[in-house]
């Protein structure tokens, strides 16, 4: 579900100790770099530009739509594990039941 544009040139990373610059290797730059998001036509050039960029990030990415997570799996799903201490075949869960919520919540907290 992407469009193909033009592959740009292995980018230099400021951010040398970001998880970007240990993930995004030149083999992954050279099959993801020519993918476009058909929703938003984001690209991988656009998602790590911070990190391009600046030399103090930390993650370095960012998704500019949904499909970002899919089309740049290969770059998102390490670096997503590595940031959350998580296995690759974690389960993400959700549970809204505020009753579950205990610790030291201020009672005068407008919630």
């Amino acid at each position: 579900s992407y469009l193909r544009i033009s592959i740009m040139a292995f980018p230099t990373i400021k951010s040398t100790h970001s998880l970007v610059a240990k993930h995004v290797t030149k083999e992954k730059w050279d099959k993801l770099s020519g993918k476009e998001t058909a929703t938003s036509g984001f690209t991988l050039a656009k998602a790590i530009a911070c990190a391009v960029e600046f030399d103090n990030q930390h993650c370095g990415i960012y998704a500019g739509d949904w499909d970002s997570y899919k089309d740049f799996a290969e770059v998102f799903d390490p670096i997503i594990q590595e940031y959350h201490g998580i296995s690759a075949d974690a389960k993400h869960t959700s549970d809204m039941d505020f009753s579950k919520i205990t610790g030291n919540i201020n009672p005068e907290a407008p919630v």
